[in-house]
């Protein structure tokens, strides 16, 4: 988001970026912030939508515009479905983040969110790729890069990563609150984007073996 900004003519002379900025910066203006971690960065909140800005918008009205929106989308409806399912709107964003780097169409965004959901529920790591890639900076993952631990390698680590791995739109979000329960606890992505969901290891392997090497 940052280099688009700057692609756009903006933040010329900000001596600091969007990726700078911590949560708690704007936890007195946005509640939605109240439950994020001390330590949390704006990811996740950062709406992706369409935005006009003025060229002399200084970061923290930018900023500021972004997350309006975000306090928008996440409506009343969403945030009373959060807390009636016992969760916090970090964990709910965290996963949503994890959805939208998972799967495309929002039926298999569901599908996918009952999987991770599920996994959590049994003690199972999350084994998302597309987390160990956030936190080790890089999208092309080797073996070592799995092997490595950090605080958002779902395969070393149990549970939700440190915090979002990007900034989910409303699809992602919902997905994440409305899960679809299946038999379903793996699932891949095959080349072309298609999502391909398996009930076992076995399954699952030989899908990997099918459309994955």
């Amino acid at each position: 988001i940052d280099a688009k900004l700057k692609s756009a003519g903006l933040l010329a002379k900000a001596p600091t970026l969007l990726a700078d900025f911590d949560a708690s910066k704007f936890k007195e203006e946005y509640d939605f912030l109240a439950d994020a971690p001390a330590s949390a960065s704006l990811e996740g909140y950062l709406f992706p939508d369409t935005y006009q800005f003025k060229k002399d918008a200084d970061l923290s009205a930018i900023a500021g515009k972004i997350l309006d929106n975000f306090g928008v989308k996440l409506s009343d409806d969403l945030r009373s479905e959060i807390y009636n399912q016992g969760k916090t709107i970090y964990e709910v964003i965290t996963m949503a983040s994890i959805i939208e780097k998972e799967v495309i169409t929002e039926q298999d965004m569901k599908l996918a969110s009952g999987i991770l959901w599920r996994r959590l529920e049994i003690g199972m790591p999350l084994q998302v790729d597309a987390a160990v890639a956030y936190g080790a900076g890089h999208s092309d993952l080797t073996y070592a890069d799995l092997k490595t631990d950090s605080l958002y390698n779902t395969y070393t680590r149990k549970g939700l990563p440190k915090g979002p791995i990007s900034n989910p739109g409303l699809q992602a979000i919902k997905a994440a609150l409305y899960p679809t329960q299946s038999e379903y606890l793996y699932y891949l992505s095959k080349p072309t984007g298609e999502t391909v969901f398996s009930k076992t290891l076995e399954e699952h392997n030989k899908a990997k073996n099918k459309y994955l090497k």
